[in-house]
C-alpha cells in the first residue's frame, strides 16, 4: 500500500548529490560493454544460459543494458506520457477508472542510474521473485507491450503504491492496455543516492507479490492510517508487514554507501525529526530486533478527542514491561514484518533467500486468497504442514516474535517478566526468570508441534465498533476528517476508545480494566464484566451493529 516519501510531505532533505558511491555498479558499463555483445551472440540459441549469465552478473552488482522490451522477469521503467502542456496523460476505462499512460524512459544518465540501483542488493532479487510468483499465480495478466516482469511507473508526485492496470504508449501515439500490477513510484537522483529508491521499490514490490499470489486485497474495517506504530487489522498487518520486511533486508544487502550513510545518520538533517523518517528508521532497525511485540510506554491522562487519537497513532515509545496482547499483535504490521523477516532472511546468501521465498510463494499460491482471522497464524500452520522438516523452526520463530501471546497467557506473562527485569537491570530477577522463561517457551513449542496447543488458543474474536459521529483523518498529519473511527474492542487503546465513546473516559476505563483481565468473548461478555448500565450497554451494542452500515473500505 501507499508508501509516502516524506520529502513530499515536508521540506526536502539536505542530501549530497549523487556520486560514485558504489564502485562496482559505476564501473559496470565500462567493464561489461566490451563483452555484452559477445555473450549475447554466443548464447543467442541458448536462452536459459543467457538468462543465467544475466542473473549472475546482476546479483554481483554488475548490469547489462536492457533491450527495448524487458527480458521476462526484468524491470521496465516508464514515465508519464504528456500532453502539449506537459501534463501527465490519463485514459478512462468503461468502468470509470482513470489509468495512467506511460512511455518507456528515455536512454540517458538517469536511466543508467536506475539500472545501476536495481543491479545489486535486494533489488537484484526482485526479478527472480517476480518470476516465482507469476509461475505460481492463479490469476491472468495481459501486458502485450512488455510481456512480463516488473513495471515501475515513475510518477510526477507522491508516488509509492502498488497499482493495477495502465496504458503503455510506444512513443508514436499507439497505446495498449496493460492488465497487470505495477509500482507507482516517485524517484529523483537524491533518492537513488541515499537508497530510498531501492528501499521503497522493494517495499511496494512486496504488495505486488501478494496480489499476484492472493488476488486483490479485500476491504478491511480499520480506518487507522497504516504504520508500524499503529494497530489496524490482521489483513492490513499481513499486507503491510510483508512489504516492510523488505526494508531491513534492503539495508542488509545494499551496495549503496549513501543508503548506509543515511541509516547511520552520517548526513543528519533537521527534517529527520519528521514522523515518516523516524518510522523508516524503526522499520530498518526494530523489525529485525522484534521490538513491536511491546506496547506503548506513554500514558497521558489529559489527552482526549482527536488530539489524543493523534498522540496514540504517533507514539513510538515501547514499554519493555508490557507485551501486547495476541489480538493486537496479529493486527500489528510491525510484528508481522518481524515474523516475515525471520522466516525469510535466515541466511543472506542469494540461494538461501530464493529457497525460502519459493516455499512462501508455494504456500500462498495454494491458499490463493486472504481468508482467515489471523493470516499470520494460517501461514505458519500451512508452512508446517507443507514442509514438516521446518515445523519446529517456524513455530519457534512465531512464538519468539510474539512472546507466545496468541497461544498462551503463561508464556506471554513469562516474556513480560523476563523483558521487564532485564530492561531495568534487575539482575537477580532476570537470572531467576530466565530459566523459567526457557522452560515455558520450550514446553509451548513442543505442545504446538504435538498438536496439544493451538497457536491461536489465546486469541479472542474481533469485536468491531464505530460511531458515525466520530471521524479521523486518513493520516495523522491530514487536516480533513475523512474517515469514521472504527475500533476493535479487543485491541483499541484507551484514548481511541474514549474518543469513539464521545469522550466518556469512565466508560472506556471500565472496559479497558475488564479487558486487561481477559479479552472479551462477545459484546455481552464486555457488558457483563465491565458492569455497564443499561444505557451504556445499549450504546455499545448500537456501535457494534453500525459496523454493518459502513461502506466498503479498501486501502490504497
Amino acid at each position: 500500500m501507499g508508501h509516502r516519501r516524506p520529502d513530499h510531505q515536508f521540506p526536502p532533505r539536505e542530501r549530497p548529490r549523487i556520486g560514485a558511491t558504489n564502485a562496482i555498479p559505476s564501473l559496470a558499463p565500462v567493464l561489461i560493454k566490451q563483452y555484452s555483445m559477445a555473450i549475447r551472440t554466443a548464447c543467442e540459441s541458448k536462452t536459459a544460459m543467457f538468462k543465467y549469465i544475466l542473473s549472475t552478473l546482476t546479483f554481483l552488482g554488475l548490469y547489462v543494458a536492457a533491450p527495448a522490451h524487458a527480458l521476462d522477469g526484468g524491470v521496465t521503467f516508464l514515465v508519464p506520457a504528456r500532453d502539449a502542456a506537459g501534463q501527465a496523460i490519463t485514459e478512462r476505462l468503461s468502468d470509470g477508472r482513470e489509468l495512467p499512460v506511460g512511455v518507456p524512459i528515455a536512454e540517458g544518465p538517469f536511466k543508467r542510474r536506475l539500472l545501476a540501483a536495481t543491479a545489486s542488493g535486494v533489488a537484484a532479487l526482485l526479478p527472480d521473485l517476480d518470476r516465482m510468483a507469476r509461475a505460481r499465480s492463479r490469476q491472468t495478466f495481459d501486458c502485450p507491450s512488455i510481456g512480463g516482469g516488473i513495471i515501475v511507473y515513475l510518477s510526477d508526485e507522491d508516488g509509492g503504491f502498488a497499482r493495477k492496470d495502465l496504458f503503455i504508449e510506444d512513443g508514436k501515439g499507439r497505446r495498449a492496455l496493460c492488465r497487470d500490477y505495477f509500482i507507482d513510484l516517485t524517484v529523483d537522483e537524491a533518492s537513488i543516492a541515499d537508497g530510498q529508491f531501492e528501499e521503497v521499490l522493494a517495499h511496494e514490490f512486496g504488495h505486488v507479490l501478494l496480489r499476484r499470489l492472493l488476488g486483490p486485497i479485500p476491504p478491511t474495517l480499520s480506518r487507522n492510517g497504516h504504520s508500524v506504530l499503529v494497530v489496524t487489522d490482521p489483513t492490513t498487518a499481513f499486507d503491510e508487514g510483508f512489504g516492510e520486511h523488505f526494508q531491513p533486508l534492503a539495508l542488509a544487502l545494499t551496495a549503496s554507501e549513501g543508503f548506509r550513510s543515511r541509516t547511520r545518520f552520517m548526513a543528519p538533517s533537521p527534517a529527520d525529526y519528521w514522523l515518516s523518517r523516524r518510522e523508516t528508521w524503526l522499520r530498518e532497525t526494530a523489525i529485525p530486533q522484534g521490538g513491536f511485540l511491546f506496547g506503548s510506554a506513554r500514558s497521558d491522562p489529559q489527552a482526549s478527542g482527536i488530539e489524543g487519537w493523534r498522540l496514540a497513532q504517533t507514539d513510538y515509545s515501547l514499554d519493555p514491561c508490557s507485551v501486547r496482547t495476541g489480538e493486537a499483535q496479529m493486527a500489528s504490521e510491525g510484528v508481522a514484518a518481524t515474523i516475515f523477516y525471520r522466516l525469510l532472511a535466515e541466511s543472506m546468501t542469494r540461494e538461501a533467500l530464493l529457497a525460502r521465498y519459493e516455499k512462501l510463494f508455494t504456500i500462498l499460491a495454494r491458499r490463493a486468497d486472504w481468508r482467515g482471522r489471523a493470516p499470520l497464524i494460517d501461514l505458519v500452520r500451512d508452512w508446517a504442514r507443507l514442509y514438516p522438516e521446518d515445523e519446529k523452526q517456524v513455530t519457534r520463530i512465531f512464538l519468539e516474535a510474539t512472546g507466545g501471546a496468541t497461544a498462551s497467557a503463561d508464556l506471554r506473562d513469562a516474556t513480560a517478566r523476563l523483558s521487564c527485569s532485564g530492561a531495568h537491570g534487575r539482575l537477580a530477577d532476570f537470572l531467576r526468570n530466565l530459566p523459567l522463561y526457557r522452560q515455558a517457551f520450550a514446553a509451548a513449542t513442543d505442545q504446538v508441534a504435538a498438536g496439544k496447543l493451538a497457536l491461536d488458543a489465546h486469541l479472542a474474536p474481533e469485536l468491531w465498533m464505530t460511531n458515525p459521529d466520530v471521524h479521523i483523518p486518513a493520516a495523522p498529519w491530514d487536516e480533513k476528517m475523512a474517515e469514521p473511527l472504527v475500533v476493535d474492542l479487543n485491541t483499541a487503546d484507551a484514548t481511541s476508545l474514549a474518543y469513539l465513546l464521545a469522550g466518556n473516559r469512565d466508560l472506556a476505563s471500565r472496559l479497558i480494566q475488564a479487558r486487561d483481565s481477559a479479552r472479551f468473548s462477545s459484546i455481552d461478555d464486555a457488558v457483563t464484566r465491565a458492569k455497564l448500565t443499561p444505557g451504556e450497554a445499549s450504546e455499545i451494542a448500537r456501535f457494534h451493529r453500525q459496523i454493518g452500515d459502513l461502506p466498503a473500505f479498501t486501502r490504497r
